[in-house]
């Protein structure tokens, strides 16, 4: 039986907090299966057949137990599933759990296999309107004040950072469950969400590319045909979520990639040439947004949506921490000055405008 552990890299990175020249090679970590918790059988279950765009995190809402056996945790994937099961899903609602005692369990059967092939995940049941787009990932307690252990915050660290590597998800696209667009939820808790952005620099960390800003040069590098690599594939996502078909998300810019782009230009009404430029990262990065005015002090999914649209559009290293302060305002003003628009770092309907029609 597979047990949770810590992490472990082919690339040796000593020192979380040192940003590495090179990323490194995360680790699987030690997942415990459906067959070896004893999960019930379930019937045929939905399929995503690409790489989900984001992981969202949640609380189980269960009292904080003292108890961080590997039993406790089994029962709790056993328990989880039955709760789901009764309330007409298909099967546990999310792909993994963490336990108290930092012991990673699968979820949802079948998501392990998934997470091991790195295109193709089992759709969960776990955050309305955004399963098929999202791999759940469930921390046993209850974090309105109190934070997870520290076994569970090693094992969410490596879970996620392997999730990052093997499915192109970028850093920033780690979020909780209450960032999903209309969710109305407290989770993953307020005092385990304040520390989201450390979870997101740890595995930044992990996978060698620093403190998890998103970096213009390498997240959003102006992409053609023959282009390959890990921002190609991010690319490939982004256009299967728009509706386009680039093919198998498989980090190789090809022909069928190239009128993937070529059809997303065409619908944001942009030159249709093929390549994925500032402007054209700048309205996927922001297409998920709902518009919400926006203005300095907001914080939330729709500006992280913004801060990346802005990253992308003005090719700046704009961190994308869901959190409207003084560089996102800089960077709003600097937009609408470029643009054309009223200057005043209110995000309104003109400027959503703007980056979502990469203009």
């Amino acid at each position: 039986m597979a047990l949770g552990g810590a992490l472990a890299f082919g690339a040796g990175v000593a020192n979380l907090g040192i940003r590495q020249a090179h990323a490194a090679t995360v680790g699987r970590p030690s997942i415990v299966s459906t067959d070896d918790w004893d999960a019930q059988q379930v019937g045929s279950l939905p399929w995503i057949t690409r790489a989900p765009g984001h992981l969202v995190i949640h609380h189980t809402t269960h009292q904080n137990s003292s108890d961080y056996s590997l039993g406790s945790a089994l029962q709790l994937a056993r328990t989880l599933q039955s709760n789901h099961l009764r309330n007409g899903w298909a099967d546990t609602g999310h792909q993994f759990t963490i336990g108290r005692g930092g012991h990673i369990l699968e979820g949802r059967h079948g998501s392990l296999s998934a997470l091991r092939a790195g295109n193709r995940f089992v759709q969960g049941a776990h955050a309305y309107g955004f399963n098929d787009h999202s791999v759940g990932i469930e921390v046993d307690g209850v974090y309105m004040t109190e934070v997870p252990t520290q076994a569970q915050w090693q094992s969410l660290v490596h879970l996620s950072a392997y999730a990052c590597q093997q499915y192109g998800v970028a850093v920033e696209d780690i979020i909780a469950h209450r960032d999903v667009p209309g969710a109305q939820t407290h989770c993953c808790g307020d005092a385990f969400y304040a520390r989201l952005p450390a979870l997101r620099h740890d595995v930044a960390a992990a996978l060698g590319r620093g403190t998890g800003g998103t970096d213009a040069s390498g997240t959003y590098p102006t992409l053609r045909r023959g282009d390959r690599g890990e921002a190609v594939r991010r690319l490939q996502t982004s256009l299967h979520d728009t509706g386009h078909a680039p093919g198998a998300a498989d980090g190789i810019f090809g022909a069928q990639t190239a009128q993937a782009v070529r059809g997303f230009q065409a619908r944001i009404g942009t030159a249709a040439d093929g390549v994925a430029g500032p402007l054209t990262w700048g309205a996927l990065a922001t297409r998920p947004a709902a518009g919400t005015t926006l203005r300095s002090g907001a914080t939330g999914s729709e500006v992280t949506y913004l801060q990346r649209g802005l990253t992308a559009a003005l090719r700046q290293g704009l961190v994308a921490d869901g959190q409207f302060g003084p560089a996102t305002d800089a960077a709003v003003r600097a937009y609408q000055s470029s643009r054309g628009l009223v200057v005043d770092g209110v995000v309104g309907r003109s400027t959503w405008n703007c980056l979502k029609h990469g203009r």
